[in-house]
């Protein structure tokens, strides 16, 4: 988030700052607060964080430690207001029950679908496999549909393995991306853990 007064600087150089009743840190790879400007994994606390994967005590432990801090893999700096950038991902890899599925290979291969605009992939939480790809989309016009069954269809045209199918597709109008114009994949992977979150409690 940003507030309506901040500087143009600050809202075109950082990532923003947590929304309410959310806490943000930045850690260091033994998991220590780092102070301001460091860069470091981030890590958040609050309502939007999922509780663990089911019967997967190694997994849980590697994304939540006993305080509720869920450590997302991307790097970041984070000032003395506590606003965020972005600056990398300490591995674009999603980890499907012991399977390694580059984020990279598949959007590649979604760009090249003649519906597809822009596309990016990301991790979303599986109580069962630890990880599953969740590929968000931008359809090129005048397209306003793609299910996740075509998207299955024209990967095994391409032959490409099964465990590195995206397992749901998510229609955007557009990806949200930096000034520079890199896809802030961070608001992604909040944005599938809310969606999984809210059709949990809506069962």
């Amino acid at each position: 988030m940003v507030n309506l007064g901040d500087s143009t600087s600050r809202m075109m150089n950082t990532d923003g700052y947590a929304a309410t009743g959310v806490e943000i840190k930045i850690v260091d790879e033994d998991r220590n607060t780092l102070p301001a400007g460091h860069e470091g994994e981030e890590a958040s606390r609050g309502p939007n964080v999922f509780m663990g994967y089911l019967d997967e005590p190694e997994l849980t432990a590697r994304a939540l430690d006993n305080e509720g801090w869920y450590y997302s893999g991307d790097l970041c700096r984070m000032d003395e207001d506590g606003y965020i950038k972005i600056t990398g991902r300490k591995k674009d890899i999603i980890i499907r029950g012991g399977e390694n599925i580059s984020s990279r290979e598949v959007e590649d291969i979604l760009l090249q679908h003649p519906r597809i605009h822009d596309a990016c992939v990301v991790a979303m939480p599986d109580e069962r496999l630890g990880e599953r790809s969740c590929a968000y989309v931008v359809l090129k016009p005048p397209h306003l549909s793609l299910t996740l069954e075509e998207v299955i269809a024209f990967f095994s045209r391409k032959r490409v393995a099964k465990y590195k199918y995206p397992e749901r597709i998510v229609i955007v109008e557009k990806l949200p991306r930096t000034a520079s114009g890199k896809v802030q994949k961070f608001l992604l992977r909040q944005d599938i853990i809310e969606r999984l979150r809210q059709e949990h409690t809506a069962v």
